[in-house]
């Protein structure tokens, strides 16, 4: 009962009156080439908690990345580190997900959240419609900022400035959207709108200057309009419009939450692709398309001679070790990082799985080795390195007195 009268609360805010019957479209993607591939990630409200849920699709509509059994979720943005975070309306929580969809941060008893924002310093900013509140909170939950007295907010946006951009219905249908500054002083606004949902600041690459990409729902129309308060580019005519972003080429991605797809226009307003057949999508998120992750040997140090693990000096671009050695890697992935497999001649030695990733290994018998690490994704993809190295038999004394004397010597002319 709790779920079905937060979707009914939910859509008659949502809605004009009666939400559109759901309509079947094809889905078309002839145009978008592969040199502008993109991933998405789509955010869906859901009829009831069987269809609710947060998936990341291809340029194919293949889906890459799926977190289910969410209640409500309104809103969902990728994290740096890979992880996703997920705005639960129905839960009253926000909450933070690894690749493998198991919470590591959230924050509950919330009063119907309708966004959330990681922000730069690692906080989270957080919309609360029935609190009429925006909220900067830290790592620990603890309140850093807030503005208060707002109406009915569904949206807000941290701007580089350190202003906050926020979206309210006030009266509905009505509208307002203010930005205020770090003291919560309102510094700008914008009025007479029909129930806006959504605000993205934009810099217009033809003018320089600066405008707004507005979603109102009620007006069925997606727009865009300068600060002189010029309608410089719109898509009207859609169903429930949610969300929307705008790619680098200028094109938009709209959430068109009434007709049960997501579609990107040009610039002309033409649709060009088309995902159909979702349940109630709410937010639409542009990401790159997920790469393999990246890796890189760190230790032993390329070029060197080490020390029972130190790396003392350069010699002529030849990896040596003498003693043991923590062999270390660097690992970036947006898809989070799964394990790392290290190989010394091309033999299974370690399984990592826990960062910093690496092991200690203390060869015996003397000769050339290679060390290889594969680091492995959340999603099965792998990037590989490998180095040379040469263990050292005789007594380091014998590399380390010519080493100095030809350095001495290079160092002299």
């Amino acid at each position: 009962m709790m779920k079905i009268s937060l979707i009914i609360c939910l859509l008659s805010l949502m809605v004009p009156s009666v939400l559109p019957v759901n309509e079947s479209y094809k889905t078309e993607i002839p145009i978008i080439s592969s040199s502008n591939d993109f991933n998405l990630l789509i955010t869906e409200f859901g009829a009831n908690d069987s269809f609710s849920r947060v998936i990341e699709v291809d340029i194919n509509g293949i889906i890459v990345w799926e977190k289910t059994g969410l209640v409500a979720p309104m809103d969902a943005e990728r994290l740096p580190n890979g992880n996703t975070l997920i705005t639960e309306f129905g839960s009253n929580a926000v909450k933070e997900f690894d690749p493998l969809g198991n919470v590591v941060w959230q924050k509950k008893k919330l009063q119907l959240p309708m966004d959330a924002e990681r922000l730069d310093n690692g906080n989270t900013l957080i919309t609360e419609y029935n609190r009429g509140t925006v909220t900067e909170f830290d790592a620990e939950g603890n309140k850093t900022w807030e503005k208060t007295g707002l109406s009915r907010p569904f949206d807000a946006e941290r701007l580089p400035n350190g202003h906050t951009l926020i979206v309210e219905t006030d009266l509905y249908p009505d509208g307002y959207i203010r930005e205020v500054d770090e003291a919560g002083n309102e510094i700008w606004n914008m009025t007479d709108l029909d129930a806006p949902m959504d605000i993205e600041k934009l810099i217009n690459k033809s003018t320089g200057k600066v405008t707004y990409l507005i979603d109102e729902h009620v007006g069925k129309r997606i727009f865009e309009i300068d600060e002189e308060d010029t309608i410089i580019w719109q898509k009207t005519g859609l169903l429930v419009p949610k969300d929307a972003e705008r790619f680098d080429d200028g094109r938009t991605v709209i959430a068109e939450c009434g007709a049960d797809r997501v579609i990107i226009v040009n610039e002309a307003g033409n649709i060009v692709w088309v995902l159909s057949g979702l349940n109630y999508p709410c937010d639409v998120e542009i990401l790159p398309v997920r790469q393999p992750p990246k890796v890189e040997i760190v230790t032993p140090k390329q070029g060197y001679f080490h020390l029972r693990g130190r790396p003392l000096f350069s010699i002529l671009n030849r990896t040596i070790i003498y003693g043991p050695v923590n062999i270390e890697v660097d690992v970036n992935s947006t898809s989070g990082v799964n394990r790392v497999e290290f190989y010394i001649n091309d033999k299974l030695k370690e399984n990592d799985t826990i960062a910093p990733y690496g092991f200690r290994w203390a060869p015996i018998i003397s000769g050339p080795y290679t060390i290889k690490a594969v680091a492995y994704d959340y999603l099965g993809k792998n990037a590989s390195v490998d180095m040379k190295v040469l263990k050292w038999r005789f007594h380091p004394l014998l590399i380390l007195v010519p080493s100095a004397l030809l350095l001495g010597i290079i160092s002299q002319g």
